[in-house]
Formats: C-alpha cells, structure tokens, sequence
C-alpha cells in the first residue's frame, strides 16, 4: 500500500451523528495580538530573573560568576561539561570522573553548542544562545494549541496564560509551595532543552493532527521529525508524544470500531521512537548512563502534583462527558493520562525523575478546564469578565512571585554553590584550562563541579549523578585531603591512587599541601588562596582503588583520556 493511500485525510471522527464541527486553521505566529505579545514579553522577562540576580551580585558585589542559569547549578554544569566535551570530540562523554568514558552522546543542541565552543564562543554563552529559542518555541507552541482548541479570543488568551503561567499552591516536602517543573519560566532557567522538547512536542500533536485531517505527506514527516527532536532533546516528552498518540487512536478507533489507517500512525511512533532506543542502548552500554540512572531514581508524592493542579483538574473533568468534537480533542483528553502513565513508569524500577513526567501540563488541562467551565453554563454568568479575570491573577501572580523568591534565595551566593567562586579560584582554573600537561584534576566537590565546564578536564568529582559510583566517598575523600583530616602518608596515598595529575586547592583548603604532597608535587602555581598542584605522571592504581570488573579505579591520561575509577 502506498503512502498516499496511507495518508489520505481521514473522515469527520468522534461528533455526534449529525453535527458538522468546523475545523480551525493552525494558529500563525505572525498574528499575535497585543494581549499574547504581552504574555510573551512577561515570559521572557521572567527568563531572565535567575541571570538578572546573578548579573547584580557580579556588577554590585564584584563577585566572579561561572555562567550558570538556574538554581541547581550541577545540572547547567553537567551540560557545560557535555558541550567542552562536544567541542572536541562532537560526541560528548561524562567528565566527571577520571576513568576513561566514551564520546557517545549525541544531542542536537548539545553538538552546535561543542561547535560554537570549538569556534572560540565561551561555553557558558553557546549555552545561554538557546535561552531565547526555548522562550520564543514554547510560547508559539502554547498559543497554537489554544488557537486549534479554542474559539473565543478571551478563551485562547486565558488557556495561553494558564499555560505559561499557571501555579497554584501545594505541599512539598511538608511545606507549602509551588512546583517549578509545572511552571515553563522556572524550566527557562537553566533548563532550556526541556523548554525545547515541550515545544517540540506540541507543535509534533498539532502536525500530527492536521495530516491526519488533511493527509499531507509534508506534515506528515514534519510530525515524526518534531517527535524524533523532542526525543532527542528530552526522553520523557517523546514517550508522552508516542503514549498520547496511541492513546489517541486507541479511543478513535474504540469509537468507531473502523479499520484504522496505520501510514501516518507509524511514521509519527518511528520517528519519535527511533531516539528513545538510542538512549535505551546508551543506558546498557555506557557504564555512566547506567550509574546515573540508578542515582537519579526518587519518588515524588503523586498528592503533591495533584493538589497543584487541582484548581484546573477540576474543571477539566467536566470536558470529559460527552463525545470529543475533533482528533485534538481526544489528543487534549488523554494527555493528562499519558502524563500519569509516565509517572508511574518513571517512579519504577525501570525509569526515573517522575515529576518531569508533568511538564507542560498545564496546556492540556488549561484547554479541558474551560471546555468544562463552558458546558457549566459559566458564558451565562453575570460579571463573567471579571470573574475570568480575577481567576487568572489568582493562579498565575502569586505563584510566580512565590518563584521569582525562591530562584533569588536559591542562586544567592552560598557556601558551596558554585554559580560564584572566588577570583583567585577563578584565576587557577584559567590557568588549568591553558596549561599543555594533560591530566585529571583532584579539587573539593563544589569546585568540581566547575571544572569539565571550565577547562575540558575530568574531575575526580562534582556531580552525583556522574560521579559514581561512590559519589559521596569521593567528596569526602577530596575533603578530607584538603582539610587535612588525615594523616599525611594516607593522604599521600589516596590522592596517588585517584590517578589525578593535578590538586586544585580551592580557598577553603587548611592543610598543608606543600608539606603533605610533597613526594608527589612535580610543581606549584599559586593564585592568592587558591593553588595548582601540579603532580608526577600517576603510577598504575592500587589499593582500594584498585580496578576490578565492577569498579575500576581513577587513572587519568589525558584531558579527554583515563583509564580508572574510584570504587
């Protein structure tokens, strides 16, 4: 069968027998009116409050800023040190560890950071690049999906400001707050390809949607390669993207119990399934992929996400009476299960970070919530307006304030959070970052953290995600040698079994390192309170941090090449 024949428009689905439902063109950008280009404005004037924090500590305080966007800062280290690593090797390996990792990982916005990297362009910057498109994609991406849901103009705009904005007050950990994984501007900060892969997602249903009702082969193609990007970009979206579509055309063809036409079903799943078997091969192939998924295993309370998203699940239940009028109807009806289906999933033994699982959420249930308050009568509602008015104030001003708090008090300067170090610190990773010699670096965790995204080399730690395994040994092994917690021959030792060939004593060091190394010190470069211990080539590993099949010992070679790992 041919794919013309596959992808034929597909017959009015889902309506009452009878009722012609009217089909809305896709929404364009180039119609935005002056109520979107607001939310858009506010939208990117709060994506840049975590970086307007940090630009005031560094203009008012002078303090030296390491180039990070969010309030966790490992994780915009863990993709400063995925673009140093790209930027050398197109691929990108885990450089927080000394042991030998390969260049395996492969993630489009990745690689062109590496290459502008690679071209002169500071990592931090070809990071930040991708702040504007997150922004710009996600906002498009919203409002098109309230244009095609939606009719009335103030409906759209109230769904796009749900969409973007929406946080209402839960309980977290015991303590009440809002959650940022459902709030697209907390993902602005840092958190970009996220950002990305939501918008990626959504434009995939809208193009899905329409060659479905049209059977245009070129949308066609466009929706499997904008579910391949979303996989690519952030796995989790690409198994909600594939869970809604099947879902989808599951409950269509329960409707109408008609022979389904596969064509455009199939290319849609490969296309977005193709990238989740490369990350299912990384994870069984990769012994760091394998380490950080068991690591980044945790649950979260499903009451928690529930009672956030309460004020908008309620009404939305509503929209589920009756027959769905269109395709995106059903697509907006099963996204709220998809998304529980991936939390279950992901709070298993078989995948992790489930709350990444409800990212974006708030589009479907923004669109189901009027939908639902439209069949209640609520257009009938004297001072309607204002009552719609006042709705969105409640559920988007103070939880976004409540935000914009806890991002200023997160990336404040804390002891240990990398996001600011001192100048001497700063000064001895730049001269790690020119010096020839290659090798690993031993330093404390927090500065570890810094050093893959600062100079291309490996760490012995910095992120427990990759630093593994045994990530807390290795932190308080490297804190014990530079608060000389230990005696010196012990020292000697340990720090000659990593495999490091250089200590970075950061401004916090009391020891002696001079006296303690001093067997092992092949030179010294002193930047105020901050030191580079250049140290002799390393000897093969012994031990306790001996290699064995399961945990090999730290051994580095080279800026880009080791042999060993800390176990």
């Amino acid at each position: 069968m041919r794919a013309e024949v596959e992808l034929t428009p597909a017959p009015p689905i889902l309506p009452a027998p009878g009722r012609t439902v009217p089909r809305r063109p896709l929404a364009r950008p180039g119609g935005v009116d002056w109520f979107e280009a607001s939310l858009l404005g506010i939208f990117a004037l709060l994506s840049l409050w975590v970086m307007a924090v940090d630009l005031w500590q560094v203009v008012v305080h002078g303090r030296v800023w390491t180039g990070t966007d969010g309030i966790y800062i490992v994780d915009q280290m863990q993709y400063l040190a995925w673009i140093q690593s790209a930027a050398h090797h197109l691929l990108s390996s885990n450089l927080f560890v000394l042991r030998h990792t390969p260049s395996d990982y492969f993630m489009p916005a990745i690689t062109i950071s590496g290459g502008l990297t690679a071209l002169g362009v500071a990592p931090w910057l070809s990071l930040l690049l991708w702040k504007p498109v997150a922004v710009l994609t996600t906002f498009l991406a919203i409002r098109a999906y309230a244009h095609r849901s939606l009719d009335g103009v103030w409906e759209r705009r109230i769904a796009l400001a749900f969409g973007l904005f929406f946080g209402s007050v839960t309980v977290i950990y015991g303590s009440l707050g809002t959650l940022g994984d459902l709030f697209p501007p907390f993902l602005s900060w840092g958190y970009t390809f996220g950002l990305m892969a939501l918008a990626a997602m959504v434009f995939a249903l809208l193009a899905y949607d329409r060659a479905r009702s049209t059977g245009a082969r070129r949308t066609a193609w466009a929706a499997a390669l904008l579910g391949g990007l979303s996989s690519l970009l952030h796995p989790w979206q690409g198994e909600m993207l594939i869970i809604i579509l099947v879902g989808s055309e599951l409950a269509v063809w329960w409707s109408e119990r008609r022979r389904p036409r596969l064509g455009l079903p199939l290319l849609a799943l490969v296309g977005t399934a193709l990238p989740l078997l490369y990350y299912l091969i990384l994870a069984h192939t990769d012994l760091s992929w394998q380490l950080a998924r068991v690591e980044s295993k945790h649950s979260f309370s499903i009451f928690t996400i529930l009672l956030a998203v309460l004020p908008l699940l309620a009404p939305a239940l509503i929209a589920y009476r009756g027959r769905a009028a269109s395709f995106l109807a059903v697509l907006t009806r099963v996204w709220p299960g998809a998304a529980l289906a991936i939390y279950l999933v992901s709070a298993s033994s078989v995948a992790a970070t489930p709350l990444h699982a409800f990212e974006g959420i708030t589009i479907p249930l923004a669109v189901l919530a009027i939908v639902g308050l439209r069949r209640l009568g609520f257009a009938r509602l004297p001072a309607r307006g204002a009552v719609a008015a006042l709705a969105v104030v409640v559920f988007t001003v103070p939880g976004t304030i409540y935000q914009l708090r806890y991002a200023a008090r997160t990336a404040a300067p804390n002891p240990g959070n990398p996001n600011f170090i001192t100048r001497d610190e700063h000064h001895a990773l730049h001269y790690l970052a020119r010096d020839p010699v290659q090798g690993g670096v031993l330093t404390r965790f927090y500065l570890g953290a810094v050093v893959p995204a600062e100079t291309g080399r490996r760490t012995f730690v910095g992120h427990c995600l990759w630093s593994e395994p045994g990530c807390a040994a290795r932190a308080q092994l490297a804190q014990r040698v530079l608060d000389g917690a230990m005696p010196e021959s012990t020292a000697r030792t340990m720090v000659e079994q990593t495999g490091a060939r250089f200590v970075l004593a950061d401004c916090k060091t009391h020891s002696d390192l001079d006296r303690e190394l001093a067997p092992l010190i092949e030179s010294v470069r002193r930047f105020g309170c901050a030191a580079v211990y250049t140290l002799k080539p390393p000897s093969p590993p012994q031990g306790p941090l001996a290699e064995s099949p399961r945990h090999a010992a730290l051994r580095t070679s080279g800026r880009q090449r080791s042999r060993v790992q800390y176990g």
